[in-house]
């Protein structure tokens, strides 16, 4: 047994198979702890942890759900029949864009839109678009 400790706590390294039984797996590590200066490491019990959940008897309360306020308008398709009308239907909720920028952003769908949108606004976008072939999605 002290071979082994000996060994272990030697800088020489020797290759040898160690077989411990239990007790001598029990003695050696209470050396180390003795010798190396390490204390005990209080643990909890895994049976308790596991037991505590099954005998609580209230109710979890439920996560409270904040209400997203800003939206992300995507465009995920158009009807091709009704492209023109979709195009003016972007550039005007979109002036920032011209024509070409409209035609693009249509063409180069599923794209998003607009991001950040406050709730109202988006709904409103959205049925606009859909009105004119748009397939729009919020997120």
């Amino acid at each position: 047994m002290y071979a082994v400790v000996c060994n272990v706590l030697c800088a020489a390294p020797r290759t040898c198979d160690v077989f411990l039984l239990f007790l001598e797996t029990g003695q050696l590590t209470k050396l180390l702890k003795e010798r190396l200066g390490i204390g005990d490491i209080a643990m909890a019990a895994p049976a308790a942890a596991a037991a505590a959940p099954a005998t609580a008897a209230e109710p979890e309360p439920e996560p409270v759900v904040e209400e997203k306020t800003s939206f992300d308008v995507k465009l995920l398709g158009i009807n091709p029949s009704m492209k023109i009308k979709l195009i003016k239907a972007v550039k005007e909720a979109l002036p920032e864009l011209n024509l070409v920028a409209a035609k693009k952003l249509v063409e180069g769908a599923p794209c998003t839109v607009k991001e950040k949108v406050p709730k109202a606004d988006a709904e409103a976008l959205k049925a606009k678009l859909s009105k004119f072939g748009g397939d729009v999605s919020l997120e």
